[in-house]
């Protein structure tokens, strides 16, 4: 009694078992395959079960990089969004200033706020560092020969006009965390 053989799509097997989670038996039932033996001698062979690991890195790999692009094109259309916003602000801000029927006034704290806010959203640093050396400060060779008590009455009046000052000029007064209001 001799069996006949038949033959099968390998192939096409192989490449339904690597694109999904299906096991070799279930594989054989749905195809109607008697022996799963022969399947899974032929998946061990030709190392089905790397290249499904190999499939699903690659198709992690493509997920993660759609969501990769599509996170960053959000992030550039809101920093474009951003960006007119903030020009425009400026833009009304300058007009608000130079309105001569509503003055208002902004402290240099506010104006250091608003440029701090602008330099964060264009990427730009944030901080910065004061040296207190007099002698590298000094004004393109101005006060390269002041003397010292002159040099100390500046620093004094620099401190005490600093970023605390009064209110200077006209215009909307920027609210930061953190200010007085005029």
């Amino acid at each position: 009694m001799s069996r006949s053989r038949t033959k099968h799509d390998y192939p096409a097997l192989r490449l339904e078992y690597i694109q999904s989670d299906i096991s070799v038996r279930e594989l054989c039932r749905k195809h109607d395959i008697a022996s799963w033996s022969t399947v899974n001698a032929i998946k061990k062979r030709e190392q089905w079960d790397r290249q499904r690991d190999e499939f699903r890195a690659t198709t992690q790999q493509r997920e993660i990089s759609k969501l990769v692009d599509e996170r960053m094109s959000t992030v550039a259309t809101i920093h474009a969004e951003l960006l007119l916003a903030i020009r425009a602000g400026v833009h009304r801000y300058v007009a608000d200033v130079q309105d001569q029927k509503n003055p208002q006034h902004v402290s240099a704290r506010d104006l250091m706020g608003l440029i701090d806010k602008f330099l964060l959203l264009t990427g730009q640093a944030t901080s910065r560092s004061e040296n207190r050396n007099l002698d590298v400060h000094d004004f393109g060779g101005i006060l390269r020969d002041a003397p010292p008590e002159l040099l100390r009455e500046l620093a004094e009046l620099a401190r005490a006009n600093g970023a605390g000052a009064e209110p200077m000029g006209r215009g909307p007064l920027i609210v930061l965390e953190g200010t007085r209001s005029a």
